[in-house]
């Protein structure tokens, strides 16, 4: 559909309806006009009729009275009485003069002509007229009138009788209707008049001032015809509109008078009016045209600039001041609309891009931002130096302290880095990322890591910070953005591993990133779908006291079919660090309860420890999960017991408690495992429900020649005892350290010279071929 601007549709809609208007005013006037003019020329036809029989009546009054002073004249009746024709014609000719007379006479009684002026005999027609029945009428009343037709002329005539005193004669005076006297009658009425005669004694003629004209088309309105205004006004001026009336009407005789005018002489005085009516439309519709073409540009300009503004605000450029002139209030409103709208919507882009741009928690430029700023540095072949920050166990922060905290940890953390200047952004969980301006040395990395490992203090709290750095120079280390996050995390993943504070990247970093990423895949592979790849070892642990097999402890071992043997050393941290070992615990839990139900089976009476993590300990679900193995397969708690490495117990010693409480409430033995190598005190681990110390192997391999580790664990048994803890000494190699063992009090030992670690059908048959040998 093709669209019209509103410029025009104002200009149409205002035009169109002034011109409508103005039309039917117009029309409205000029009908009115038209029905007043037929209105006034009814008016003036019947003014007209009256004037008319007004002046003929006058004549007659003048007729008698002139009529009177000859019959009064005493002369005048002494020649009637004599019969004397010649005084007669002669005092008629001079009274008809002196009147204005067109016919004396004198009758007798019988209405017999005796003297008439003019002399009949000077007409073609020779015939008198006949006034027998007048005359008649006239000795009965004393006087009468009649109009009459003779000679093809029309005459109004007065009889009075000459009375002397009686009756005598009768006296008649004439008038005749002629174009004179029409022509003072259509003076007076200012119409034109026409006699219309009709004569049984003679043809229709008529009188009048002057001819009709044989075209012209004549409208009666005394026959109920009527003239359009409109027809008027385009074709029919010349149009006649005639109104008559009987006059006289008899047997004999009929008269009619016609009234008439000109259809152009009856609107005559209203064409000024039409043509000022006329002009004013006209007028009118300029002026809407020049007012609307000055209204609709004061309208449509505004709006036409609102429309740039909107279409520009579509092209994203929202900075566009916006000027508008205008004296409505309502594109004055629209306008501060558009204002308002323009702000709002560059306002909400600006959030959009910050949000889309920065990190939601600590305002920093997020992974993808800063991956442009980077390839920006790499197109322009910049040199720069990218520095990675990672928060040593931010996991654990979180799972110690809340989340929450944890949170307030990484911002305080951003904060720091952000007042280095430079670019700064966060990659992934505690993973930091700074671009400074101009390269750093070492010594300066190592203040602004000092700077940045200050305590964070929340709520009262002092949460320690250990971050990590890494160190690639750019391009020489990397040459785009994607690979250097790669490397980043390659680097950052090493200090981590390696418990360096401080790393520059080195390219034999990432065979062994690549071995932690395989060990990862294929861990979760086997945990899903190969478990035939897991396998429990079982390494037995010795009362000293009795010399017997009573306990073991459950070793996983990992045979993969594509990365071969993989040390639990290797895969068990990589395990905590990805986030699954939970994992592996449930599965160490399912088939160590397994196994415990076949040892018992098969006679083999031990109770198997299992080691248990930090993120085990701090698991919900953990103890539920346990109880419900051990309740399916039908075995007491007693059945398992747990061992906790020193160093996870004091990163979270009152979460640790009260978990550790849970399980030893359900009857379970645990174990610290490792003792010695943490930096706990036995009067913190007092406080812990625990009843088994496990000495580090670490100071038990060279038991039988170090003095000082013979010192050691001489102490840490005394103590251990203090506190009614049991130990067990793991590592023992040979005899010599047994005995010196068995001589301390040492309750458990567990080391190679008693037996290796060894499948579970193994360990069936070394156990009861060691029950064997020791019965024999």
């Amino acid at each position: 559909m093709q669209q019209t601007s509103l410029k025009k549709k104002i200009f149409r809609l205002v035009v169109g309806v002034v011109s409508i208007t103005s039309l039917l005013i117009l029309m409205v006037a000029l009908r009115s006009i038209a029905e007043h003019a037929q209105q006034q020329q009814s008016q003036d036809l019947n003014t007209a009729k009256m004037v008319l029989t007004r002046v003929i009546d006058d004549r007659k009054e003048l007729l008698l009275t002139s009529a009177n002073v000859l019959t009064d004249d005493w002369p005048f009746k002494s020649a009637v009485a004599r019969d004397d024709v010649a005084t007669l014609k002669s005092v008629l000719g001079n009274h008809g003069r002196r009147i204005g007379a067109d016919l004396i006479s004198i009758l007798s009684l019988q209405g017999e002509p005796i003297v008439t002026v003019p002399d009949p005999s000077a007409y073609e027609d020779k015939n008198e007229l006949d006034l027998r029945e007048l005359a008649q009428q006239t000795l009965q009343s004393g006087t009468t009138s009649g109009i009459v037709s003779s000679h093809g002329k029309l005459f109004q005539l007065l009889f009075v009788t000459v009375d002397a005193p009686s009756p005598v004669a009768i006296a008649v005076l004439g008038f005749e209707v002629n174009q004179a006297l029409i022509k003072n009658l259509e003076a007076i009425s200012q119409l034109d008049i026409r006699v219309k005669v009709e004569s049984k004694d003679s043809d229709p003629f008529s009188v009048a001032s002057k001819e009709i004209p044989s075209t012209a088309t004549v409208v009666n309105v005394s026959q109920g015809d009527s003239i359009e205004w409109l027809s008027f006004l385009l074709w029919d001026r010349n149009k006649l509109i005639e109104s008559d009336f009987s006059f006289v009407q008899r047997d004999d005789l009929d008269v009619r008078i016609v009234l008439s005018t000109t259809v152009e002489r009856l609107f005559s005085s209203f064409l000024s009016l039409i043509f000022n009516i006329t002009l004013i439309a006209i007028f009118a519709l300029v002026a809407a045209i020049a007012l609307t073409a000055v209204i609709s540009r004061q309208m449509t300009r505004p709006i036409e600039k609102l429309t740039q503004v909107a279409t520009n605000i579509a092209k994203g450029d929202y900075h566009e001041e916006m000027v508008i002139d205008s004296r409505s209030q309502e594109l004055t409103v629209l306008a501060n609309s558009f204002k308002t709208m323009q702000i709002n919507i560059r306002e909400r882009e600006q959030k959009i891009i910050h949000q889309a741009q920065h990190d939601d928690l600590t305002c920093l430029f997020n992974r993808n931002h800063i991956e442009t700023k980077l390839s920006d540095k790499f197109a322009g072949k910049e040199c720069f130096q990218a520095v990675g920050i990672n928060i040593f166990g931010f996991r654990d922060i979180n799972d110690t302290f809340g989340y929450h905290n944890g949170d307030l940890c990484l911002r305080e953390l951003a904060d720091r880095v952000s007042d280095l200047g430079g670019l700064a952004a966060r990659l992934t969980g505690g993973e930091l990322i700074w671009i400074p301006n101009t390269p750093v040395s070492e010594s300066e990395l190592t203040l602004i890591r000092d700077n940045l490992e200050k305590e964070i203090f929340v709520d009262g709290l002092s949460i320690p910070m250990r971050v990590s750095i890494g160190v690639i120079e750019c391009p020489s280390d990397t040459h785009n953005a994607e690979d250097l996050f790669r490397r980043m995390n390659i680097v950052l993943d090493e200090a981590q591993n390696t418990d360096e504070k401080l790393l520059r990247f080195d390219p034999s970093f990432e065979s062994s990133y690549l071995r932690r990423l395989s060990i990862i895949t294929e861990l979760k592979k086997a945990l899903s779908t190969n478990q035939h790849e897991l396998q429990l070892f079982y390494q037995p642990k010795m009362e000293l006291s009795s010399d017997k097999i009573l306990g073991v402890e459950a070793l996983i071992r990992w045979q993969n079919d594509n990365l071969g043997f993989i040390s639990p050393e290797d895969f068990i941290a990589i395990a905590e660090q990805a986030g699954f070992i939970n994992k592996i615990t449930e599965w160490v839990y399912q088939q160590a309860v397994k196994d415990v139900r076949i040892f018992r089976e098969k006679g083999v009476d031990v109770v198997v420890a299992i080691n248990i993590s930090a993120q085990d300990v701090m698991n919900p679900e953990q103890l539920t999960m346990i109880n419900s193995l051990l309740e399916s397969n039908g075995l007491p708690a007693q059945a398992l017991s747990f061992e906790l490495t020193e160093g996870d117990l004091v990163k979270d010693p009152e979460q640790a408690l009260q978990h550790l409480g849970y399980l030893r409430a359900s009857g379970f033995s645990i174990a610290i495992d490792d003792f010695g190598t943490g930096y706990s005190s036995l009067a913190y681990l007092t406080q812990l429900p625990i009843n088994v110390l496990k000495i580090d192997k670490s100071f038990v391999l060279n038991l039988d020649t170090s003095k000082d580790d013979q010192t050691i664990v001489k102490t840490v048994i005394k103590l251990a005892h203090s506190f009614g803890m049991e130990v067990v000494a793991e590592g023992v190699e040979n005899e010599a350290s047994l005995a010196l063992l068995k001589e301390w009090g040492c309750e458990w030992a567990q080391g190679y010279f008693i037996c290796r670690p060894i499948a579970a059908p193994d360990l069936i048959q070394w156990y009861k071929e060691r029950n064997n040998s020791l019965a024999s």
